[in-house]
């Protein structure tokens, strides 16, 4: 049977399209030639689908379309409107009218797009309702039905200005919500209106209602609201949430009675604009039937709600976000730092948990023979002891712009170059390890008992490089720290403080990225540490020029030249000229010694480096 198809359209071209293309076997065909016309013909004609030419003036196809569409027979009506030469807000205005397609005019594509149409909507006229409303059909009918549309989108205009100001409490989720629902129930005429709201940590409960609402009703609203939104969230229990009343208002007491039943019960999905994000359910209840305006009312506030909750919900989470920044970094890292990364943290997308390869300057810190301490200490005085300790390191470290990542036993690791970044990170780190030397002497060492002829010291390591940096753990625990070789090769280094007597060492990258004329940097060797396949050279960073003899540095260079040429006869030489200027001097009796065995047993494939295959 043919489709029957209404078209309101006064060219003769374009009829002529239509008859053409459309009519025969699938589809009969029937033009009204004006807005008034239209209407009535949908009456008698009853069509299958209403076409409407977005042209058409003096009434407006559009106000056409609303009118048609705000009479209840014709609400699930197939509608689609077209253009011959549409402009860019036609299609806009199409959908917002209430049409539902936007009909290309081709006539190598019409049929397709008519024959999609049809089969996409199959709702028929709601007949008993038509001959209800034909039975007052006139001129005088369609007027007050325009008149009441006019005083609907007007009375919505108004509305949207209302809930366009929840805005101004968009940092307070709590504050949107109540004056959001009060606005609901106002507008619906209800005693009490309700929401669950999906936040950072789960749904929430919320409700405004009439001060003469009794506790029954209140129960049996909320539980109704519950079931409902565990309907949509089946994987939330709304019913573990304890709704939160925001505020009981005497003006809606004149939507409650008690001499009629609470019974007509409504809700809605709180969505984005573009639907695609769900943010909870709004319920409302009222004494006897809610009217189609009213529900009308009800689905217009939630939908154009859906943009501003979105806004806020966002808000939230950035709120919720910075938090969680400052109270994961506040004790481990500068205020400017956090602030920063607070601003450049992305509105939707929680960066600093995504993991990113980056170029960090890592220092390791460790003090000298804690074991032999602590085996000297009780526990509570160890414990006050690294508590001071800790304290002076964190403030220096954070001082030149670094963060903590652990404290492990007397250690401390620490980066420069994550979570913020500087063009300086090795300067900053260099600067920072050479004020805990400095700081040394100055720390309360309290009851602490040092072993007899020890020294209260530290060793620092530093290496620059490229790190994996992100949250890394558990869904129970996770910490923001750096992984990858880079990590073990500053390790290493700290390790190596205690063979060559040195209290910060650095790598050749940090030497290079830090300035060389920024800090005394002194060669020390070339090792090989466990893990890496080439050579690394490390340096010692001096307090100043003078701090060793320059007759020293001259005999230990010339000696390490020799040394990795492996003309070691010749090299031990410098480096027993270099103990004999500076007694006790680590480097050079290790060197020295090495010099001693590689003239008795040379090793294989020679390169200079040293290899240190512990950790």
């Amino acid at each position: 049977m043919a489709k029957k198809i209404l078209i309101l359209e006064t060219s003769v071209t374009l009829q002529k399209l239509f008859t053409t293309t459309l009519e025969g076997d699938d589809y009969s065909i029937q033009f009204a030639n004006n807005g008034k016309e239209a209407v009535y013909s949908l009456f008698e004609f009853q069509p299958d689908i209403f076409l409407a030419n977005c042209d058409i003036q003096e009434p407006r196809s559009f106000e056409i379309v609303r009118l048609v569409r705000s009479m209840k027979c014709f609400k699930e009506l197939t509608i689609g409107m077209y253009a011959n030469f549409p402009t860019p807000l036609d299609e806009y205005f199409a959908y917002d009218c209430g049409a539902n397609s936007f009909v290309r005019l081709d006539a190598k594509t019409l049929v397709l797009s008519v024959d999609e149409l049809a089969s996409l909507y199959s709702k028929k006229i709601d007949k008993i309702a038509l001959s209800q409303i034909k039975k007052h059909l006139d001129d005088t009918f369609l007027f007050v039905n325009a008149s009441n549309l006019l005083h609907i989108n007007s009375y919505k205009n108004s509305i949207y200005q209302r809930l366009i100001s929840l805005v101004d409490n968009i940092e307070s989720i709590e504050d949107m919500v109540r004056d959001f629902l009060l606005l609901i129930a106002e507008v619906c005429e209800v005693p009490v209106a309700g929401m669950y709201i999906v936040e950072n940590d789960g749904p929430h409960g919320y409700y405004v209602c009439s001060e003469n609402l009794g506790e029954k009703e209140r129960s049996d609203f909320l539980s109704v609201c519950a079931a409902d939104f565990d309907k949509d969230r089946s994987d939330y229990s709304a019913a573990k949430v304890t709704p939160k009343l925001l505020e009981t208002k005497a003006e809606l007491n004149r939507f409650y009675s008690t001499k009629v039943q609470l019974s007509s019960y409504e809700s809605e999905n709180l969505k984005s604009s573009d639907e695609m994000n769900y943010y909870g359910t709004v319920h409302i209840v009222s004494e006897g039937n809610i009217t189609s305006e009213k529900q009308d009312f009800f689905e217009f506030c939630v939908k154009s709600a859906g943009a501003i909750f979105d806004k806020a919900i966002i808000v939230k989470k950035r709120i919720y976000f910075e938090k969680r920044i400052r109270r994961a970094f506040s004790r481990f890292v500068p205020e400017q730092i956090i602030d920063s990364l607070v601003m450049q943290s992305d509105d939707t997308d929680e960066r600093v948990g995504v993991g990113e390869t980056r170029a960090v300057a890592i220092l390791f810190s460790d003090i000298r023979s804690f074991t032999n301490i602590s085996e000297k200490n009780k526990p509570d005085v160890l414990v006050a002891f690294l508590n001071r300790y800790f304290s002076t390191m964190v403030e220096i470290i954070k001082k030149h712009g670094g963060t903590i990542d652990k404290f492990i036993g007397d250690a401390i690791m620490a980066e420069f170059g994550t979570p913020v970044s500087y063009e300086d990170n090795c300067k900053r780190a260099v600067s920072a390890a050479y004020e805990m030397r400095e700081v040394l002497p100055s720390i309360d060492t309290g009851d602490l008992i040092l072993p007899d002829g020890m020294e209260f010291n530290i060793g620092i390591g530093i290496h620059y490089g490229d790190v994996i940096v992100g949250s890394i753990g558990s869904k129970d625990k996770t910490d923001y720290s750096v992984i990858g070789d880079n990590v073990n090769l500053a390790s290493r280094l700290e390790g190596l403080t205690k063979t060559y007597g040195s209290q910060i060492l650095v790598s050749e990258s940090v030497r290079e990225n830090a300035g060389e004329d920024s800090f005394f940097f002194r060669h020390i060797d070339d090792v090989r540490v466990k893990g890496k396949k080439n050579a690394v050279p490390i340096y010692a960073v001096d307090r100043s020029e003078e701090e060793f003899p320059a007759d020293y540095k001259d005999a230990y260079t010339k000696g390490m030249e020799l040394y990795k040429q492996g003309i070691w006869n010749l090299a031990k030489d410098y480096f027993a000229r270099a103990l004999s200027i500076l007694k006790d001097d680590k480097a050079s009796e290790l060197m020295l010694s090495r010099c001693e065995e590689f003239i008795k047993n040379p090793p294989e494939n020679w390169d200079g480096a040293i290899a240190f295959l512990t950790k």
